[in-house]
């Protein structure tokens, strides 16, 4: 027995990595499973490097659109999907631009919004005149950010309920919190270099203007005015959550193509004909050689008679 024992011993040392390999072979190739099935269900993406699937819709009034290349306003009738270096522009109308079913930004009246950048790792949104307000969900993903900017500011935002407006006229920027989240705000310099950092907590708003040397965030109140714009966007965050479905890149392109074109077919619809001032010059004359005959004829029967 002691024999047998002294010849099984290597053996046994020989067959124990084997068997180690075999077990880390075997886990290896679950985690190769687990990982091809998270893809198939689409609970695995590497979302950092893809944009948002952002689109505009019309609520009321008249909201205008323009995409970098064109020069020309198109009128929004109903939802399209945006690309980066969008134009939304809204008159006495008001406009809502969703970012998958994660975010919803209310375009108020009088206001042109550019839509810098839509990648989600560093979003970008530049209010050239007027208001917005949002509700965007808190993101789990530290390097998903969006920033709204202003002539005279850059507001930083993660999951947060907020307004942003600025002023042509004061050339002042209002930012305020509601009852979610925070916003980093840097006043810009007249080299448009930015400032010192301001947080703006929940429940307070932040105003200053370029001139402004000291800036202090208060309590809210001349932005409490985008409270129910805020409550509207509660819900309709919750609706988009239910109902928000992908669309393919064709379906994108075919909607956009509608929209902007649409404007082209109205002008050639119109634009005024252009007469050939040769042909009209013509049918006057012969119209007169007309009438002239005919005075001539009369005058012919007079002498007649």
């Amino acid at each position: 027995m002691q024999k047998l024992f002294l010849l099984l011993w290597p053996l046994g040392f020989a067959l124990i990595p084997a068997r180690i390999n075999a077990q880390s072979a075997s886990k290896t190739v679950d985690y190769q499973a687990v990982l091809q099935e998270a893809m198939k269900s689409g609970k695995y993406n590497q979302s950092q490097d893809e944009e948002w699937d952002a689109r505009v819709k019309k609520i009321s009034g008249d909201v205008r659109v323009r995409a970098l290349e064109s020069e020309e306003w198109s009128t929004l009738e109903g939802e399209m999907p945006l690309d980066s270096a969008d134009f939304v522009k809204t008159a006495d109308g008001v406009a809502e631009v969703y970012l998958d079913d994660k975010g919803v930004i209310t375009v108020g009246r009088n206001t042109e919004l550019a839509i810098s950048s839509l990648n989600k790792r560093d979003s970008e949104f530049t209010l050239k005149f007027g208001n917005i307000s949002a509700k965007i969900q808190h993101f789990l993903d530290e390097k998903l950010k969006i920033q709204v900017r202003t002539p005279s500011a850059v507001c930083a935002v993660r999951g947060t309920e907020f307004a942003v407006e600025y002023s042509q006229l004061g050339k002042d920027t209002g930012v305020a919190v509601f009852d979610e989240g925070r916003v980093a705000v840097s006043p810009l310099a007249g080299n448009g270099q930015t400032q010192t950092e301001y947080l703006v907590e929940k429940n307070t708003e932040l105003t200053f203007a370029l001139s402004q040397k000291r800036f202090r965030p208060v309590p809210l109140s001349r932005m409490s005015r985008y409270k129910t714009s805020i409550i509207v966007m509660r819900a309709r965050l919750n609706v988009l959550k239910k109902s928000w479905k992908p669309a393919s890149d064709s379906r994108k392109m075919a909607i956009r193509d509608k929209v902007f074109k649409r404007n082209i077919i109205r002008r050639e619809i119109d634009k005024p004909v252009k007469v050939n001032k040769k042909g009209k010059r013509a049918t006057r004359l012969k119209k007169a050689l007309k009438i002239k005959a005919g005075h001539k004829a009369a005058a012919n029967q007079d002498e007649a008679q």
